[in-house]
Order: C-alpha cells, then sequence, then structure tokens
C-alpha cells in the first residue's frame, strides 16, 4: 500500500476504531459526513478550522420578573454563515450589588451561580428546529451536562441559531443578575466555499472526490 493510500484509508476510517469518548477532531470524515456533510467535506479538502464564540445573554432586573424573554446568540445581532461545530458551552453568572467592594466578591458570585435558582430552556431554531430542553432545568445541571461534550461535537448549519429562555425560582436577593452563555464553535477559514452550502452540494463534492456518503446518514462503513 503507498502512502498515497494509506493516508485516504486513514479518512475514511478504514483503519481506525471507533471507541467512546473520542472527539470530533478524531473522527473519520464517514463518521463525522453522519453529522455534517460540509464540516466532512471541509476536513477532505484539508481546511483547517479556527474557534469562533458566540454569547447568550440576558439579566433580570428585580426580583418579581420570574422569566426573561427568549435570547439568542448576541441577541439576534449576528448568525451563523456556515456550518459550524460546537464542543464546549460554559456560562457566568454576576450579581452587581451583591456584597460590592468586599475581597470575597467573586468567591461569592461563584457560589451564587451554583445555587443560584434559575433555570433554563434552550432549543435550537432553524432548519431543522428542534428542542434541546423543553422544560425549565437547573442552569448548572443543563450546561455542565452540555459542557460534557458530545462523541461528534454538536453541528449547528448556517440557518440555525440556539435560543434559550430563563426563569428565576427563588427570587434574586440582589438584582440585577447578569447571565453570560458562551458557546465555543468551530468554522472552517480562509474560504468562503462553505457559506450557505447545502449538505447535498457537500454530499456531491464528496463523491466527485470518492468519499461517497449516503443520505441522509452514513453507516461508517466506506462505500465499495
Amino acid at each position: 500500500m503507498d502512502l498515497e493510500q494509506e493516508a485516504k484509508r486513514y479518512l475514511q476510517g478504514v483503519d481506525r476504531k471507533v471507541g467512546v469518548g473520542r472527539r470530533w477532531q478524531e473522527s473519520s470524515i464517514y463518521e463525522l459526513a453522519q453529522y455534517s456533510p460540509q464540516l466532512a467535506l471541509a476536513r477532505a479538502l484539508g481546511v483547517p478550522l479556527a474557534p469562533y464564540h458566540l454569547n447568550i445573554r440576558t439579566s433580570f432586573l428585580d426580583s418579581t420578573t420570574l422569566t426573561t424573554n427568549p435570547v439568542t446568540f448576541e441577541n439576534g445581532n449576528t448568525s451563523i454563515v456556515q456550518p459550524s461545530i460546537c464542543d464546549q458551552i460554559v456560562y457566568s453568572m454576576t450579581a452587581t450589588n451583591a456584597f460590592s467592594g468586599d475581597v470575597f466578591k467573586t468567591l461569592s458570585d461563584w457560589f451564587y451561580q451554583t445555587v443560584s435558582g434559575i433555570q433554563a430552556m434552550m432549543w435550537v431554531e432553524g432548519q431543522p428546529k428542534y428542542t434541546v430542553a423543553p422544560f425549565y432545568t437547573p442552569i448548572n445541571a443543563l450546561l455542565s451536562s452540555l459542557a460534557e461534550g458530545w462523541p461528534l461535537g454538536w453541528v449547528l448549519n448556517y440557518n440555525q441559531t440556539v435560543s434559550m429562555q430563563f426563569q428565576q425560582t427563588v427570587p434574586v436577593p440582589f438584582p440585577p443578575v447578569n447571565i453570560i452563555v458562551t458557546f465555543r464553535l468551530w468554522q472552517p477559514i480562509g474560504t468562503d466555499d462553505f457559506q450557505m452550502m447545502t449538505a447535498y452540494d457537500a454530499r456531491k463534492r464528496l463523491s466527485d472526490m470518492g468519499l461517497e456518503s449516503a443520505p441522509p446518514y452514513t453507516t461508517g462503513v466506506p462505500a465499495k
């Protein structure tokens, strides 16, 4: 087997084992195509991916308004224009007026965000539209579980965005309370070819390269 054939077999996943807990960076083209043919094409072409951070921001300005309005990335002032893969979500919660000037304020904010009583729902807008957390879930439990990662990452296409709505089950003691949820996504860089690229177009280009990916999902086994 020459070097070119060996490299192709590696990219296709022929000689690699599928293991539990493998990150998306270690997936083969065939595995990645199951979730995003566009990102599988980027992998096949050797296009580098770079981190891209987006935030969902909201505030509880008083202790009587129990729920916030639905909010999305940067309050709708930005959008995803090309396929992205999210592999980390973190959040911060600050109570500006709580223990102001105290040397232990940052420590109190850290403990407060773990037991704040604030809960959240989460869903994805666009095509396809689906719900991630249909009921109010403690924000620490929801985002901690998401932060554990996904086998092949969380793929968001150019026509999708994430929305959240928050609820306080325990009145905030020192309003305002500010919440920022940060998503770390990875996107192809150095080219505009993937902007608004459809899954069909990506599969066609993969097929032209001899890398078959049967829609809508692949089996993980290279086509003969």
